[in-house]
């Protein structure tokens, strides 16, 4: 890659876009279009920038926050917590930038960034590099920081020192470019006025990029979570799950970073704990990782979905059955709170048990004995209990359908979990997560996202969550050819519409919407969609067919019918498939 100084070539749209040499070009920094979008009304007491609201705020609180927070928290907390609140700011701007310029390419809306920026006052950003390929998720920028805000308060109240004080700054460009990118990035200021050097000078790239990227990642981190248990056979501190894309639970929202300091400041208690969000959000997730920081970590954690189990057979379940104590009990058989001894009991949808199971369940936690069903002697639950719902349960409380008494058992320590449209600093890291994972575990090789997938995963609502955001990634991950951006039509592909008998599909609506909304038809939308693929014209015959195959059961006169094609044309191409 040539670096500044070097000769200017770009190309905009969804393909590479490059810029070398200096200040982007002038049309780039034009900030017409942003300017116009902010709104002073004084009568009400509003700034606006597009639907957002904004504040002016003093520089000089700028600098006493800072050093009141170093002061209170330690410098390491203190930067932790800046960070994350740049990179949350970072994630919002990002889906800011495509609603005020939605019409531009990606490379316009990409740098209405550092626009924003200088259009609060933050800081000039000044463009060195710039390589960006939006579709293949490959990026390296290099800039320097004109005039910063923070970084010079930062120098005004503390003084020159050791290390960069652009956090907030560096966070914002690490969530905004994770945003558009659809994985990880990092930002690293390796230069800066609050470490004596003439100016403030970063290099951004691909967190995978970067030989030592968890010197960054970590800011973005709840305070605490770096820490789990020491297994006493270990050297040292574990925190081989803290690499993004490579653990179980991944996140970086502010909503995220909560939930799970509250996880870890739980964690070593023996409190019963109640997590609360919609389905799909991860309670038992959060729940597993619960258990993990626990003291009984080298304990089973046994889960028990209360709303698989047959009323009849709860107690069995739960409690255990002596040998011939009902018609096919031919041997004694552990409940879940045996099988849970010494470690921890998850309760899943704990809203779901009748009253009289909620009952019995309430009179082991109350006196922590209990009977197999059909035995005489007494055992003791000793389990540590965690229960999840995405019920309200004072609404059912208030209805008659869920007990006081076991509520208060169960909530001295709720957990609320924010679902994924709340937390869209997240979204970019679980995009990444779920789409490494499923392509090792289906054996494709790494495949990547189309940017028109990042962009309308960042838009879309989620009423499924995450668990929804799995499944979008896997369908792409199966249909998505190797070598093969995952588009849209990966996503939408074959799925049964509204009137058609087949269950309906939220995405695929949202993305007929997001079409139309931009005034085109429908024709047109396929049309775009199929060509912006690059799939041949053989290549979308194939998927049009395998998706009507699908769709009929098999049935190859329906399939046939659907496409208008005749039965052995259809029969043909089975053949020729090896179907």
């Amino acid at each position: 890659m040539a670096r500044a100084g070097g000769s200017t070539s770009g190309k905009s749209g969804l393909g590479t876009a490059f810029h070398d040499g200096g200040v982007a070009p002038t049309g780039d920094r034009d900030l017409a279009d942003l300017r116009d979008s902010f709104h002073f009304d004084p009568a009400s007491a509003e700034i606006r920038l597009g639907k957002r609201r904004m504040l002016l705020v003093d520089d000089i609180v700028l600098g006493q926050l800072r050093r009141e927070l170093v002061r209170a928290l330690g410098y390491e907390s203190a930067r932790m917590l800046m960070s994350r609140i740049g990179y949350g700011t970072g994630v919002a701007d990002a889906q800011l930038a495509q609603e005020l310029r939605h019409r531009g390419s990606l490379e316009d809306i990409y740098r209405a960034g550092p626009q924003f920026h200088a259009l609060k006052g933050a800081v000039q950003v000044e463009e060195l590099a710039f390589e960006a390929d939006f579709e293949a998720g490959r990026f390296y920028g290099e800039y320097v920081w004109h005039n910063s805000a923070e970084c010079a308060s930062h120098v005004q109240e503390m003084g020159i020192g050791a290390h960069p004080a652009g956090w907030q700054q560096a966070g914002y460009a690490s969530g905004y470019a994770s945003t558009f990118f659809g994985r990880p990035m990092v930002f690293r200021e390796l230069e800066c006025i609050a470490m004596g050097h003439d100016r403030c000078y970063l290099v951004g790239r691909p967190a995978d990029e970067w030989p030592d990227a968890d010197a960054e990642l970590r800011w973005f981190r709840a305070d605490t979570y770096s820490r789990r248990p020491v297994p006493p056979d270990s050297a040292g501190p574990v925190d081989v799950d803290l690499h993004m894309g490579a653990r179980a639970i991944v996140g970086a929202s502010s909503g995220f970073n909560t939930v799970l300091h509250l996880v870890d400041k739980v964690a070593p208690t023996m409190a019963p704990v109640l997590f609360l969000g919609e389905s799909g959000v991860g309670k038992e997730v959060f729940a597993r990782e619960l258990h993990k920081r626990s003291r009984r970590a080298d304990r089973p954690i046994v889960a028990v979905n209360c709303a698989a189990i047959p009323e009849t057979l709860l107690e069995a379940e739960l409690f255990g059955v002596e040998k011939g104590a009902f018609t096919g009990a031919v041997a004694t058989r552990p409940g879940r709170f045996e099988r849970a001894a010494g470690g921890t009991l998850f309760l899943d949808e704990i809203g779901t048990l009748s009253l009289a199971a909620q009952g019995k369940l309430l009179r082991v936690l109350q006196d922590g004995d209990y009977e197999r069903v059909g035995g005489t002697k007494t055992l003791t639950a000793d389990v540590r209990l965690i229960a999840a719902t995405n019920a309200d349960l004072r609404a059912e409380m208030e209805a008659g359908r869920f007990r006081a008494d076991l509520f208060h058992r169960l909530s001295p320590f709720p957990v609320y979990i924010p679902p994924l449209r709340e937390r869209r600093a997240d979204i970019p890291v679980l995009a990444n997560h779920f789409l490494a994972r499923l392509c090792q575990r289906h054996g494709r090789g790494l495949l990547r996202l189309e940017a028109e997938v990042v962009r309308a995963f960042h838009d879309y609502g989620w009423p499924g969550n995450i668990r929804e955001m799995e499944n979008l990634v896997e369908r792409g991950v199966i249909l998505a050819a190797d070598g093969e951006a995952i588009g849209l039509h990966h996503l939408t592909l074959g799925v049964g519409n509204r009137t058609d008998g087949f269950v309906p599909d939220p995405f695929r609506d949202f993305v007929a919407r997001r079409f139309r909304q931009h005034g085109r038809g429908a024709e047109q939308d396929v049309g775009a969609m199929l060509l912006d693929s690059g799939l041949s014209q053989q290549q979308i015959a194939d998927q049009l067919i395998a998706a009507a195959l699908c769709r009929s059961g098999g049935n190859v006169s329906a399939a046939a019918a659907a496409l208008g094609m005749t039965r052995a044309q259809v029969q043909y191409w089975k053949g020729r498939r090896g179907g």
